[in-house]
């Protein structure tokens, strides 16, 4: 409760789009009815866990795993059907995402292939959830990549401002 109220946020929700599943996010989220998670996540892949079936305590837990190769054809039937209506069925007062830059193509540790552009269409989506939206920056081995996402994935915001 006094995080909580620390935010000024009764239900907070956890997207991740890293490739790799957020396995001790989810831990801590599935035992929590104010949080919810939604992973999108390289499957199979390290470290092994995110399966469809793992849906929490609370059923507050989406994780929708990608094969390797997918692109923002196969993200956004992901975002626009299963994505955002979860998340807006919670209501979050507050969005953290998950930042990860390794689902991009040109990254050597793994096989997802999003444009540095696609982020940016990512961002819209979840700002079609809610406008209070808190970035972590996470995976990422190509730094030309990273720096090129994480310009797309703020632009829109910046048109908010």
């Amino acid at each position: 409760r006094d995080w909580r109220s620390a935010v000024c946020a009764s239900q907070v929700a956890i997207l991740d789009w890293d490739v790799h599943h957020g396995n001790g996010t989810q831990a801590i989220v599935e035992h929590h009815p104010h949080l919810c998670y939604c992973s999108l996540h390289e499957y199979p892949h390290y470290p092994g866990t995110g399966a469809r079936t793992e849906r929490g305590k609370f059923n507050n837990v989406l994780n929708i795993p990608m094969t390797a190769g997918s692109t923002m054809e196969e993200y956004r039937r992901a975002f626009e059907e299963e994505v955002v209506p979860f998340l807006e069925h919670v209501h979050p007062d507050v969005l953290l995402v998950s930042a990860g830059y390794d689902a991009t193509k040109d990254d050597p540790l793994a096989r997802i292939a999003l444009d540095p552009e696609d982020f940016g269409q990512l961002t819209q989506y979840c700002l079609g959830i809610t406008t209070t939206l808190l970035f972590g920056l996470e995976g990422g081995y190509n730094f030309e990549a990273i720096a090129h996402s994480v310009a797309a994935t703020l632009a829109p915001c910046l048109q908010l401002a």
